[in-house]
């Protein structure tokens, strides 16, 4: 195998980490955990949260343990689309740094929910219901109110994307520039959870909760299939560039 055949199963890989953490972060904020099915409201009070952490402790610990698994899968994945969206230094290497910065900027952001969640569940039995209210709430405040790096992130993508898009060989249709930029605009809303215990600004809100969440997993598949697409096209022109094709085609790596 040669050393480019090597790095585009391996980029790929890391691209396809990003619908495996999709898969096992669902799993155990959903089924285990049970904080999104529906999402937790704001206005349980202290003891209502303290009760239902004591009476599903294993099963939040098991949650908050696949969550942490699914998160560290966040790098790679981010590593793989600013790899492929920042080509031949479209727009200058400013935006590529913008770029990985973002990656572990939103990485940390991702690894804080089940750290803080999990907190709480580490001594619920003894802790008063009000510092467990305050860690629950930390980890609500990393999963909507953090959202700005995402953003950011998502804008530097749309702004390559357009850079590229003039040229034939571009990594990534145009459109999908404007799919990153209405993202980082999706995304937004879920800051206001700050200001609203009640309503479609709160945590469990149409526009806090739902369309950001639902955006974000949305967008994660985009760019991936996207990026896996990319880098197939990229390996191609290469061998094409260098004549390896005549020799060998590369197989296929979904």
């Amino acid at each position: 195998m040669t050393d480019a055949e090597f790095n585009r199963r391996v980029t790929k890989a890391c691209a396809w980490c990003g619908p495996t953490m999709v898969v096992l972060f669902l799993i155990g904020v959903v089924p285990l955990a049970g904080f999104f099915a529906p999402p937790t409201s704001a206005l349980l009070s202290a003891q209502e949260i303290a009760a239902d952490y004591n009476e599903h402790l294993f099963v939040i610990r098991l949650g908050c343990f696949v969550m942490f698994l699914a998160a560290a899968l966040f790098l790679p994945f981010g590593i793989a689309i600013t790899e492929v969206t920042r080509r031949d230094n479209l727009g200058g290497p400013i935006l590529g740094r913008v770029q990985t910065a973002s990656v572990a900027v939103c990485t940390f952001d991702i690894v804080l929910i089940p750290i803080f969640f999990g907190v709480a569940t580490y001594h619920a039995d003894t802790t008063s219901p009000e510092v467990l209210q305050s860690w629950n709430d930390a980890a609500w405040m990393g999963i909507l109110f953090g959202v700005p790096p995402f953003s950011v992130w998502c804008l530097a993508i749309a702004v390559a994307i357009l850079r590229d898009s003039a040229r034939d060989d571009a990594a990534m249709p145009r459109w999908s520039a404007y799919l990153n930029i209405w993202c980082a605009i999706f995304y937004v809303p879920a800051m206001m959870m700050i200001f609203f215990r009640s309503g479609p600004f709160s945590q469990d809100g149409i526009f806090a909760f739902w369309i950001p969440v639902g955006v974000f997993f949305f967008w994660i598949m985009s760019m991936t299939v996207l990026a896996s697409r990319a880098i197939d096209r990229h390996a191609a022109l290469d061998r094409a560039a260098t004549g390896v094709d005549a020799v060998r085609p590369a197989a296929s790596v979904t």
